[in-house]
């Protein structure tokens, strides 16, 4: 391409962006009268004194901020997995009762909380198996 061109369009470029997303579009009335050698006339202009109006069309307002119609959708659709992933969490902790899913062992004394009150050491966190298993760790 010709520099001169590459010119033309850098500077084009910018223009046509913001006359295509920035610039909002132009709303007017549309007026279709018949003036007086009887020809039939279309303009977004008032028609002059004196013609007979035949039709007048009236613009469509903007419709209200799409932005913000987009924006609330979206919220709105975070809103609802939101919810719906709380009630997924209100569900399981449900399912699980009041206690925790855990059992705590402790190998200095060879049992559990809560027959075991202290331990020496550190507390092992086992899950419980389905079948009384006395061995720790049972069930992973």
């Amino acid at each position: 391409m010709s520099m001169m061109r590459t010119r033309l369009l850098r500077a084009a470029l910018p223009a046509v962006l913001a006359g295509t997303f920035w610039l909002p579009p132009a709303y007017a009335d549309l007026y279709t009268w018949v003036d007086a050698s009887g020809r039939v006339n279309i303009s977004n202009l008032s028609p002059p004194e004196g013609v007979r109006i035949t039709s007048v069309i009236p613009a469509s307002p903007p419709k209200a901020t799409t932005r913000d119609d987009a924006r609330e959708a979206v919220r709105d659709a975070e809103l609802q997995a939101l919810t719906k992933r709380v009630r997924q969490l209100e569900d399981q902790v449900g399912s699980q009762g009041s206690g925790s899913n855990y059992r705590y062992y402790c190998r200095d004394t060879a049992g559990y909380y809560p027959d075991v009150q202290t331990c020496p050491s550190e507390w092992l966190q086992v899950v419980p198996n389905q079948t009384a298993d006395s061995t720790p760790g049972a069930g992973q």
